[in-house]
């Protein structure tokens, strides 16, 4: 990608905020070759626990054992963390934002997409993607929440599988955060746009 880009190979993580996420491409090598990282994080999270659930659904109509209360989940889970520490790089990847919300588009898409919601709205108003990714993480603890706990919105059953699945992703995406925690604490955070809040 950065070959294609600038003409010449090198390590994005050595670049920016050294991460190998969405952000640090767009800031690094531009808008266009950020967009496969968008569709390659997006399909790696989403097809991960999709197949898990056809298989699971294979198995059942098979007449075997029904494992797709718990299969899908660990499929999401180890998306995520394959993302995020992936041996392809020396263990060192993402945040896990793009993958988390491509699992739980899968999972549970109303949440997924309310979480969203949330991301576009606290980036475009903070200008910081680390708030609105923040955001978003502490949406989807609190959206899911009243999914298990049958309240009417988000209109789709949460079960406790995947209730703490959600709860789980949300705490670890947001450790993953923890430097631009500090640099945001700081007033240093890398923002968009000219105008930026602290």
């Amino acid at each position: 990608m950065a070959k294609l880009a600038k003409g010449r190979a090198f390590d994005i993580r050595d670049y920016g905020s050294k991460n190998a996420g969405l952000t640090n491409t767009f800031r690094v090598l531009g808008w266009k070759p950020a967009l496969p990282v968008v569709f390659l994080d997006l399909l790696k999270g989403f097809f991960g626990p999709w197949i898990a659930m056809r298989l699971c659904e294979m198995q059942v109509a098979a007449g075997g054992a029904d494992y797709s209360h718990w299969v899908p989940l660990v499929a999401g889970i180890l998306v995520i963390l394959g993302h995020s520490f992936t041996c392809f790089a020396g263990f060192r990847g993402g945040k896990g934002v793009l993958a988390a919300l491509g699992v739980f588009l899968a999972l549970c898409p109303i949440t997924a997409l309310s979480c969203f919601g949330v991301w576009v709205v606290l980036t475009a108003t903070t200008k910081y993607v680390s708030v609105g990714s923040i955001g978003a993480c502490v949406a989807l603890a609190a959206i899911s929440t009243l999914g298990f706990l049958g309240m009417p919105f988000p209109p789709e059953k949460i079960n406790l599988g995947l209730w703490i699945t959600c709860l789980l992703v949300a705490v670890f995406v947001i450790v993953k955060h923890k430097a631009n925690i500090k640099r945001l604490m700081n007033g240093t955070e890398n923002g968009f746009g000219s105008k930026r809040k602290k």
